[in-house]
């Protein structure tokens, strides 16, 4: 019998479960948002939805990032529909002019004195969400009094020393995925060390389970290679294969990491070569969307897209939809991940489905059962 503490199969294919999950993990959970690079002038802004939230973070006058949800007080619109750009000075609703400083509050709205005098400003400004910043990297989060030390601390002295803004990095166009998965059954493999010799056979070339090991650091996990009897943050076959041409400078440093997953849905793959940062957003059950971006040496291409198999030029979207090759031929182990998450995904929908038992071993299934016990300890009764 398996006794693994597991959500349910409909907690992967079922409306009610993911307006659970959004109710309870997504508004109080930390989303990367951008780069502190982002936000280099007053009214630069970024959008990022978490959960059933729209959130925005700007920079205001004295040069402090805030971040608010993105909601006029008065009937509730929108503020801002791009997800990035610079605001001006004010945040201006497009229904009614109501008009809120880069502080939140609400500076004016038309015809006050005949619509609405009675009216107190300072009760209606903008609502607040959290912000933090960790290296390079800015989150926001609903609740406006999440703790974001409390987050973010258990991967101090652990973290990966990539500089960013460096001379010799620059950012690549980001990547747009459509998965036709549950975000979890993304998150699950990525952090599954059991499939990377199999699956991955030809690309990654493993490690084998006893080769490789996932640490805990709070809710977060912390990947590393140990096939030479170290820690390393690449497979042996990817560091024979690429050897140390392109490193860059600033993340030569060996000890850290080859993938973070930062609770519930950042997934963070530094290497000597480069970092990308790719955060999961559930957009309906059994389906979500991935926003990769990504930070490369000079001499390395900028427009990774045209390369990977399921890219339309029209959309700007990778879906398989649009594969025209075997996802095994294609050369690219995240191609392989997102075609054995959808094929995951269609055998969850399944009503024969029954959960199987899971790989004992840090380097196997065991950060799945870790991933678990903090989504349902969140979830509640």
């Amino acid at each position: 019998m398996n006794t693994d503490n597991r959500p349910a199969r409909e907690a992967y294919t079922t409306a009610s479960w993911l307006d659970r999950e959004r109710a309870s993990i997504f508004q109080d959970a930390w989303t990367f948002v951008g780069t502190t690079h982002d936000f280099d002038e007053s009214g630069d802004y970024r959008r990022v939805q978490c959960g059933s939230s729209s959130i925005v973070a700007v920079k205001d006058k004295q040069g402090e990032l805030r971040a608010f949800h993105n909601l006029c007080r008065h009937r509730g619109v929108e503020l801002l529909d791009d997800d990035s750009g610079n605001t001006g000075g004010s945040l201006v609703c497009p229904y009614h002019r109501w008009t809120y400083g880069l502080d939140g509050r609400l500076r004016g709205l038309p015809n006050k004195a005949t619509c609405f005098p009675d009216l107190d400003r300072g009760s209606l400004s903008l609502k607040p969400a959290a912000i933090g910043q960790f290296k390079d990297l800015v989150f926001v989060n609903p609740n406006p009094d999440a703790n974001f030390d409390d987050w973010i601390t258990p991967l101090a002295g652990k973290e990966w020393p990539h500089d960013l803004f460096a001379s010799d990095v620059r950012e690549a166009v980001p990547l747009i995925y459509d998965l036709k998965c549950d975000w979890k059954v993304y998150v699950e493999n990525a952090i599954d060390g059991y499939h990377l010799a199999y699956l991955h056979e030809n690309t990654l070339g493993g490690p084998t389970p006893d080769q490789n090991i996932w640490e805990r650091a709070g809710e977060h996990l912390i990947w590393y290679a140990t096939e030479d009897g170290i820690r390393h943050r690449l497979p042996k076959k990817i560091r024979d294969e690429a050897g140390s041409v392109g490193t860059i400078e600033s993340a030569k440093t060996p000890g850290y990491g080859g993938v973070y997953h930062l609770f519930p849905s950042t997934l963070i793959v530094p290497t000597p070569y480069g970092l990308s940062v790719s955060t999961l957003h559930p957009a309906s059950p059994g389906k979500c969307r991935m926003n990769v971006r990504h930070w490369v040496g000079p001499w390395q291409s900028k427009e990774e897209r045209i390369y990977i198999q399921g890219f339309d030029e029209k959309s700007g979207i990778i879906s398989s939809d649009n594969w025209t090759k075997h996802p095994l031929d294609t050369g690219d182990f995240q191609t392989e991940d997102v075609w054995i998450c959808e094929k995951v995904q269609r055998g969850l929908e399944s009503p024969a489905y029954q959960h199987g038992p899971l790989s004992k071993g840090a380097g196997a299934e065991d950060p799945i059962r870790w991933f678990h016990e903090v989504l349902l300890s969140k979830m509640g009764p």
